[in-house]
């Protein structure tokens, strides 16, 4: 069975269309995966996926779903920089994201999240999860600190969610896979007291060091992390405060008061550590799977990765639970999405592997494989993602090519959405989500703001409508460079044009190098490779069409760096 097959009979369910237009805006939940594929979502990838996402499934069913979707980069920092503010990430403050957390914000001042706008709009906002969008530690004297060594560790470090929109948080500022390993709540350093079943800050820097210290872990140099950091640990948590504060919002401001969430999982990155058992109601009990709302999750799928993903699956699960339980699920507009394509994974092979990445000398091509150690009939296949036909994309995170930020994008409104839609004839980048969310929660932006967002709301609201091309051209960081450029240099862009036919798209891809990640009028933007998508899926054939070539290089410097027109 092809993949639209089973998609379309998954999603063709009998259901009365819902209201269009709801009395007040709804509340707003952005569920950002971190590397997870297109093909990692069952029902995208039917033939090839080796494990149930029953909730993910259910998803789809209930709201739309975008075939041609795409994360801004194919790397997670600059992405995560254009989903908050609407901007390409060379409009930052460093044109290939900020990864540290002593260098300041990728949000420069002056620049405005989903979450400022919201919040002017009326709503309450949180975040949770991997910020990874830079920030500054200060020293006792307020100086800005070089290290977490340097650092006052009671002060509330800037630039974080507080400073840009969000009335509460907790973050990890690196995710799960790099220092520190350890929360910050309101931007400062907490501890999870499981006695008390509560977060607790430190009243000075003597106090946090007793529990926030370096150490050396395996062969990496000496990072630091609390002294009760678990990776497996994790998920528990985040998910055990989002349900918290969905509670008490409703509790202290009630169900008419709308909120916006931005939850950004810790799964599916590395390292790979799921926990045997998922229960956010004792969530540094991970091995007891006999406890009250425990669900298992390590070796229930192909891999660690893959585990993963369910693990993710069962957080959206709770959370749609909770809303249901709050009475609230109608009101609220659910986005299930991902930073960029599939990681590498524990066990991750090629079939046909023709292709050859310069930067980690990786041979990749055909379907890639993830087989399981303990039973190999198990095979996960495809997890960067199939085209409509079945056929699989190229590459995976950090490539170029379709693999490396072709994404889920999911989004489910009872009150504001039909279900069972799938959207083939648009072309959406996750900036684009400030842009239609605004819209959608009444929120006012600036005409200075969200330069490189495109307003979706009518098509997610009446996606059976015959819509006009919302965009006609979409640009995609790859932060690498061209796999046959021997010399490493250099960075390559992924620039579509696409018109619509029939009820698809006809679209075309042309691999850009260029000598700088900001492509203004002075980049030397070289096509390398052109792709006809609508024939050739799997970007196995690169054309010889130099004139089509020459135009996409004209439109990617002339266009990529100008503020957005109206459709």
């Amino acid at each position: 069975m092809k993949a639209h097959c089973l998609l379309a009979s998954l999603i063709l369910v009998a259901n009365a269309l819902p209201l269009v237009g709801a009395d007040r805006p709804p509340n707003v939940l952005i569920f950002l995966m971190d590397d997870m594929g297109y093909g990692d979502v069952r029902v995208l990838n039917p033939d090839g996926a080796g494990f149930a996402t029953p909730n993910l499934d259910a998803l789809v069913a209930k709201g739309i779903t975008f075939t041609q979707a795409h994360s801004s980069a194919s790397v997670c920092a600059p992405t995560r920089y254009a989903l908050l503010t609407g901007n390409h990430v060379y409009r930052g403050r460093l044109p290939g994201g900020t990864w540290s957390h002593f260098e300041g914000s990728q949000i420069l001042s002056g620049q405005q999240t989903i979450a400022d706008r919201l919040r002017d709009a009326g709503y309450t906002t949180a975040f949770f999860g991997k910020g990874h969008l830079g920030s500054t530690f200060l020293r006792k004297d307020g100086t800005p600190a070089k290290d977490f060594g340097d650092a006052d560790l009671s002060r509330r470090f800037q630039d974080g969610p507080r400073d840009h929109g969000f009335d509460y948080s907790l973050t990890l500022p690196a995710g799960i896979q790099s220092e520190p390993y350890a929360f910050f709540q309101n931007d400062r350093l907490t501890r999870w007291n499981n006695a008390r079943m509560t977060w607790e800050t430190f009243e000075n820097d003597t106090e946090a060091r007793k529990h926030f210290r370096s150490e050396k872990r395996g062969r990496k140099n000496s990072v630091y992390a609390m002294d009760n950091w678990s990776t497996e640990t994790v998920g528990p948590l985040l998910v055990r405060d989002a349900l918290g504060f969905m509670d008490r919002h409703v509790a202290e401001k009630g169900k008419e008061q709308p909120f916006f969430i931005h939850y950004c999982s810790q799964a599916g990155h590395s390292p790979y550590a799921p926990p045997v058992a998922f229960n956010p109601n004792d969530p540094l009990n991970t091995g007891e799977l006999a406890a009250p709302g425990a669900v298992a999750i390590a070796g229930q799928t192909v891999n660690k990765r893959t585990d993963m993903i369910l693990e993710a699956d069962v957080a959206l699960g709770l959370f749609i639970e909770k809303l249901a339980d709050l009475g609230i699920l109608e009101e609220t507009l659910i986005l299930f999405t991902s930073d960029n394509g599939a990681a590498v994974g524990p066990s991750s092979t090629w079939a046909n592997p023709i292709y050859r990445d310069v930067k980690d000398g990786i041979p990749y091509g055909g379907h890639r494989l993830e087989v399981s150690a303990q039973n190999p009939q198990l095979i996960h296949r495809d997890a960067q993602g199939v085209a409509y036909d079945g056929s699989p994309l190229r590459g995976e995170k950090g490539f170029v090519y379709e693999g490396g930020h072709r994404i889920p994008f999911i989004v489910r409104w009872d009150n504001g959405i039909p279900a069972n839609h799938v959207v083939r004839d648009q072309l959406i980048g996750l900036h684009d989500v400030f842009a239609t969310i605004a819209t959608i929660a009444g929120a006012k932006v600036d005409a200075d703001q969200a330069h490189d967002s495109y307003d979706f709301s009518k098509v997610w609201q009446t996606p059976a409508a015959n819509h006009p091309l919302v965009r006609s051209s979409l640009f995609i960081q790859s932060n690498r460079p061209w796999e046959q450029n021997n010399k490493k240099i250099n960075n390559t862009w992924a620039s579509y044009q696409a018109t619509q036919s029939s009820d698809s798209l006809d679209l075309w891809k042309g691999v850009l190098e260029t000598n700088t990640r900001q492509p203004d009028g002075k980049a030397k933007a070289h096509g390398v490779e052109l792709f006809h998508l609508t024939e050739d899926p799997s970007e196995s054939n690169s054309l010889n069409d130099a004139s089509r070539l020459k135009a996409i290089e004209r439109q990617f410097r002339t266009q990529s760096n100008q503020p957005r027109t109206a459709p």
